[in-house]
């Protein structure tokens, strides 16, 4: 048997495997013994699919970060039944409950999987040889219009913002709430662009500039005001481009590690101190106090092993779930998907616009850290079949904007992967929602960078 039907063959029967246990855990009534055993036997499984795809690194990032919010609840349960994995509402962090996350964690995986295959085309995204464009007149102004939309941005911040955490707390306002909702996703797509167009220039005063653009916005505008994952999301557009067309390699690297730990570790304390810092700075906290401020009632509950960015996250899902099994809401059939059109415009011209599904859990006396996965949504939506289908799809937008963006010499891909990118996490497990208007947000930008950049660049023609 030829390698690529020997290859194809085992890809299948790995995903079949993790389908496979996926409906046993979803449909059976296991002790915690033989959940155990699945759970291990799966995560196996998964982590070698995982692996199978090091050698992109946006194709592993988008299975672990699904793969993790099933996965680490149901170890945290098994590690014990008075063991909780969120500070927030004990009564949804059930065996049960975590059972059934994971189960459509595994879901999600596949069809995770085969979106971005399918997205990626015939040929693939890896096949596909990157090169960057001459850099010419019309990508001069992108540069410098792109410059403008990543200023602009950070002034709409500031502008709302009551000030940095360095004069007062985190959530007091400092985080501001811009006129327009998408600011931070603006910022990140105009910066994006212009790393982009660095590299096409190769000289050494764009570097510059786009050096002094993003310590304003990434530090002024957004780390001192608390912003953390706008910071990532654009750290990663760029870094991603850099490995696309300058690297020519997206795979991952073990010496990743030694990067990729210390930033984790840095942003987590980060968002420890963020709110207390103030405090500590004008001697009122001790260096401990100011970490309990941060950890919150985690540093006051028993049980509760490592909440973080992840546990509230996992909350979300898992109250959703929880609602289901006490049959205390109904699927929307697609509703809460459709909702995002009328979500669309900013809500200073639409007041009265869908409210935000993370805002539905207190009506049913369920309380959770903000935020609603991807996974929680699909559920809430479709059921089952939605963990199968949204991340599906979600993969194939990605991996299509991606695969093209390596080979053909359009900005419009840079601008389309980069509103995807620059809301990596964010998207990833906060609201699916955050990458639908960060795109919508790249789209109206690049349809105005585009035709004032053509119009500038024809002009200056014709008087030649």
């Amino acid at each position: 048997m030829d390698n690529r039907y020997r290859n194809a063959a085992a890809e299948l029967a790995l995903l079949a495997a993790v389908v496979f246990t996926s409906m046993a855990l979803y449909w059976g009534d296991f002790d915690e013994s033989t959940v155990l055993v699945l759970y291990a036997g799966s995560m196996i499984l998964v982590l070698t699919l995982i692996l199978s795809t090091f050698d992109n690194l946006i194709f592993a990032a988008r299975l672990f970060l699904l793969f993790i919010v099933g996965a680490y609840p149901l170890a945290i349960k098994l590690m014990g039944r008075d063991l909780y994995f969120s500070v927030f509402e004990f009564t949804t962090q059930t065996l049960s409950v975590a059972t059934t996350m994971y189960a459509l964690s595994l879901l999600a995986v596949v069809g995770a999987y085969l979106g971005w295959k399918a997205g990626a085309g015939v040929r693939g995204a890896n096949g596909s040889e990157p090169q960057l464009p001459v850099f010419d007149e019309y990508h001069f102004w992108v540069f410098v219009l792109s410059a403008l939309f990543a200023v602009l941005s950070g002034v709409l911040i500031t502008a709302s913002s009551t000030g940095t955490i360095l004069d007062s707390a985190y959530g007091s306002g400092t985080e501001g709430s811009p006129v327009i909702g998408s600011a931070s996703a603006i910022g990140g797509i105009a910066l994006s662009v212009m790393f982009y167009c660095c590299m096409a220039a190769r000289r050494q005063a764009y570097w510059i500039l786009l050096g002094l653009v993003a310590t304003y916005l990434l530090v002024w505008c957004q780390i001192l005001r608390g912003l953390r994952q706008d910071v990532v999301g654009a750290v990663f557009s760029c870094l991603v481009l850099f490995l696309m067309f300058r690297l020519r390699d997206v795979s991952i690297k073990v010496r990743y590690i030694l990067y990729v730990v210390p930033v984790f570790l840095a942003l987590e304390l980060w968002g420890l101190v963020r709110t207390g810092l103030s405090l500590f700075l004008e001697g009122r906290l001790s260096v401990q106090e100011l970490l309990d401020m941060g950890l919150g009632n985690a540093a006051i509950m028993p049980g509760v092993v490592y909440s973080g960015t992840l546990g509230p996250i996992a909350t979300t899902f898992a109250n959703v779930v929880a609602l289901f099994e006490r049959g205390q809401v109904n699927m929307l059939y697609g509703s809460g998907y459709v909702d995002y059109l009328l979500r669309t415009p900013p809500e200073f011209l639409y007041p009265d616009r869908p409210q935000d599904y993370a805002l539905m859990f207190p009506a049913y006396g369920l309380s959770s850290g903000g935020g609603f996965f991807e996974l929680a949504e699909a559920y809430l939506n479709f059921g089952l079949l939605g963990a199968l289908v949204v991340p599906f799809l979600i993969s194939f937008v990605i991996a299509n904007f991606y695969s093209k963006a390596l080979s053909r010499k359009n900005i419009f891909y840079i601008f389309a992967l980069s509103s995807i990118l620059c809301v990596w996490l964010r998207g990833s497990w906060y609201q699916t929602f955050a990458f639908y208007k960060s795109f919508i947000s790249g789209l109206a930008i690049f349809m105005v960078i585009h035709v004032v950049a053509v119009l500038m660049t024809s002009n200056r023609r014709q008087r030649h």
